[in-house]
């Protein structure tokens, strides 16, 4: 028995298949759930499995989204990574992982503590300058892409 294909809003993330990036077609199906709760999908077209997360700072993340908002949320609160990691009970390399991965994808955690944190443009210019302030264990090229994006956050 083969499952039915829905319409849905998500797009393979597959360059060679023909249904690339083409979302609303019926080639993507449900394929169950990955340890942290998320949902897997596959193309039935190329047969590539594949999370609605790839390409986002959540992808390979074992901490489900509530977790990893509530880690952000503390994040505006200017705490130590250190106290982060004591606060919410993970470790400390935990928490640096996402401070650079919120580094990485700075607009759309920007988008993301706008939308479904619900944070207001004072709490996320909070939330950079902390990361700006921690920045040694970030990558290289973070403060230009960051100096880039709070001039977006602010004219919100």
């Amino acid at each position: 028995m083969s499952r039915k294909p829905r319409k849905l809003d998500v797009a393979c993330p597959n360059k060679q298949c023909s249904c690339y990036n083409k979302v609303g077609l019926l080639n993507v199906i449900r394929h169950g759930t990955r340890p942290n709760g998320t949902q897997n999908y596959r193309c039935t077209n190329c047969g590539r499995q594949f999370v609605r997360t790839y390409g986002t700072p959540f992808y390979k993340k074992k901490l489900p989204k509530k977790e990893i908002i509530r880690i952000s949320k503390q994040f505006v609160e200017k705490s130590s990574f250190r106290g982060i990691a004591r606060a919410t009970g993970h470790h400390l390399d935990t928490i640096r992982s996402l401070a650079s991965d919120a580094a990485e994808h700075c607009e759309a955690v920007t988008d993301f503590l706008l939308k479904d944190v619900k944070l207001g443009t004072y709490e996320i210019d909070e939330f950079w300058n902390f990361v700006k302030k921690n920045k040694k264990t970030l990558p290289n090229n973070f403060s230009r892409t960051l100096n880039r994006v709070m001039r977006t956050a602010t004219s919100r």
